[in-house]
């Protein structure tokens, strides 16, 4: 059986006759008439008795009538839901906490230019929670930082460093290696961000550990408490060139630390891409810096 048996047998009962079903679904008479009897053959049930001309509704056809109606009414509202998925179709973009403020908002302006009608939306959050909505299917494809998930296919996007900075005023050093940057006051993101883990796997190599005076998931928290004197904070080059560039903070040269990285475009093994996301994501890939 199929919604077009379903149907059929819903218009009949809703025009009262097989000439007008017929009409009103553009097919001939002898078409709704096949569907009715395949639909009481497959059922072993009568739905109708023809009186003189008329087509009456049997007692097990009246029951069944509400249900076709119901039926019709969700597949109407189902192929209504799909022709708007085809004329607004959908793309979901994550992003770790720093790509969220560098690039997020270059990469949907990029997708709802390059894509007509699309419905582009975005997720900011660590990297850990970004591969777990990744995995989950809860987004399309995403741009972080870190360690990737060997369950995750991960192209190569970007490269930057973590830089150590300060108040122009303050009294720290202008180098430090890994030991005497642990000697400061750290101003640094918590455990699970992805700066943090590379820092703290650079220092452990070491046989160093960080003990940060203030920790916070906000980059822009950590650069207002290095302005006020507060500490040395490590955070991404991006989001501190501008601060540095105009003698709002410092940077504190480190020797032997590498604190580079790179960034990745992560999607899920198997991931089937819709033709609107298969585009946003070239899209994507043609902004990298």
């Amino acid at each position: 059986m199929t919604i077009r048996h379903i149907k059929t047998f819903y218009e009949v009962c809703r025009l009262g006759g097989v000439t007008k079903a017929a009409e009103e679904m553009h097919v001939a008479q002898p078409s709704v008439s096949q569907a009715i009897a395949e639909l009481e053959d497959y059922y072993g049930v009568k739905l109708f008795e023809r009186v003189g001309r008329k087509l009456i509704l049997t007692p097990e056809g009246q029951g069944l009538m509400a249900k076709a109606a119901e039926a019709v009414a969700c597949f109407d509202r189902f192929d209504a839901a799909a022709s708007r998925a085809r004329l607004t179709p959908s793309v979901r973009i994550g992003a770790s906490m720093t790509a969220g403020k560098m690039l997020i908002p270059r990469v949907i302006c990029a997708v709802q230019s390059g894509i007509e009608g699309v419905d582009c939306t975005a997720l900011i959050d660590s990297t850990a929670a970004i591969e777990r909505e990744i995995l989950s299917g809860g987004l399309d494809f995403a741009i972080v930082e870190g360690r990737i998930s060997g369950e995750l296919c991960a192209e190569e996007y970007s490269r930057d460093r973590l830089v150590a900075v300060c108040a122009p005023s303050a009294p720290f050093p202008e180098r430090a290696d890994g030991a005497a940057l642990c000697a400061l006051p750290l101003l640094l993101r918590i455990k699970g961000s992805a700066s943090r883990d590379l820092l703290d796997m650079r220092l452990s190599e070491r046989a160093l550990v960080a003990k940060p005076v203030v920790q916070s998931s906000s980059n822009s928290a950590l650069v207002a408490a290095a302005e006020e004197g507060a500490g040395v904070a490590v955070l991404p080059e991006a989001i501190v060139e501008r601060h540095i560039s105009c003698g709002q903070l410092r940077e504190i040269a480190l020797e032997g630390l590498d604190l580079s990285r790179t960034w990745y475009v992560i999607r899920r093994r198997g991931k089937i891409f819709s033709s609107a996301q298969r585009r946003a994501l070239d899209i994507c890939m043609k902004s990298r810096f």
